[in-house]
């Protein structure tokens, strides 16, 4: 990966942990933070999506993927009222962190993984008919699932 893409990520890391760990008021920017940053990725990254051969079905794969991390993050996350201040507030612990974690591992290894493999991940990728050019969608569609659920 570039720096420009590892400066991305981390970033794109941290503010999730930022939004995500404690206990923070319910409103519009913890609903539009994620929304923002799927979308800019997703114009950047989703231009052309390769769905031939098994694309479709790892594209699939990974949105299932992203909406059943979102269901355990939806499990791990608390809602509470404050009857006194009128405040909704959401409040989640270290294992949503664990979860955002194993995915954000998840797609680094898989990057170094083709990067530093590149003669076998191509024909790893000819064998199972797919494209290496769907790891950019496959990750944006796993993450916007993760934000939908």
């Amino acid at each position: 990966m570039t720096t420009n893409l590892w400066i991305s990520r981390i970033a794109m890391f941290a503010v999730l942990v930022y939004s995500t760990i404690g206990r923070k008021p319910f409103n519009i920017i913890r609903i539009l933070l994620p929304i923002v940053l799927i979308g800019y990725f997703g114009a950047t990254y989703l231009k052309e999506v390769p769905t031939g051969g098994n694309n479709g079905w790892l594209l699939v794969a990974a949105s299932l993927l992203g909406a059943v991390a979102g269901a355990v993050l939806v499990f791990l996350t608390r809602t509470e009222f404050d009857s006194k201040t009128g405040i909704t507030y959401v409040t989640s612990n270290f294992a949503s962190i664990a979860v955002l974690s194993f995915v954000f591992i998840l797609r680094i290894v898989l990057i170094e993984m083709v990067t530093l493999n590149g003669e076998e991940a191509f024909v790893f990728s000819i064998e199972h008919h797919f494209d290496l050019e769907v790891l950019g969608p496959i990750f944006i569609l796993m993450a916007g699932a993760m934000i939908t659920v």
